[in-house]
């Protein structure tokens, strides 16, 4: 019996386990499967907030930030709250700040950077939220994997 409860907590235990923060239902960007290991300046000798931008990865490529102390982000350039079906153009990226906006397809003045990850929006009269859709950035072997697996 013992053997059968400690069978069964463990496996509770082991299926509710999700990797935080890249189990995202809040985007309208389509997941597409992302694992790529780059070798670029900004693993090398960027400042923090500095960026770059992976074009043919992802659903409208990716863009990383520095956050500094070995620590990155990446997100998909996809607009997160315009249907896809929509809007089939990159964000825009200011030049210099890494500021995004999806201009190409809204005329808005929602924008984010590598800190405001997210948007509200009245829909309806409900309120939604929709994020970038992030992937898990980080230092391996000398360049830096970029993946959601």
């Amino acid at each position: 019996m013992i053997k059968k409860i400690i069978l069964f907590t463990l496996f509770i235990a082991l299926t509710a386990c999700t990797k935080q923060g890249f189990n995202q239902q809040n985007t309208m960007v389509p997941r597409k499967a992302v694992n790529i290991k780059i070798f670029d300046p900004i693993t090398n000798s960027a400042g923090v907030g500095d960026y770059t931008i992976i074009k043919d990865q992802g659903y409208q490529g990716i863009i990383v930030f520095n956050l500094g102390s070995d620590l990155y982000t990446a997100f998909d350039l996809g607009c997160p709250y315009i249907n896809p079906n929509e809007c089939q153009t990159p964000m825009t990226v200011e030049n210099g700040t890494g500021q995004m906006s999806c201009a190409n397809c809204s005329n808005d003045d929602i924008s984010f950077t590598q800190y405001q990850t997210a948007v509200t929006i009245e829909e309806g009269g409900v309120e939604k939220t929709y994020a970038l859709r992030q992937y898990s950035a980080f230092l391996e072997g000398g360049g830096l994997r970029i993946t959601n697996f």
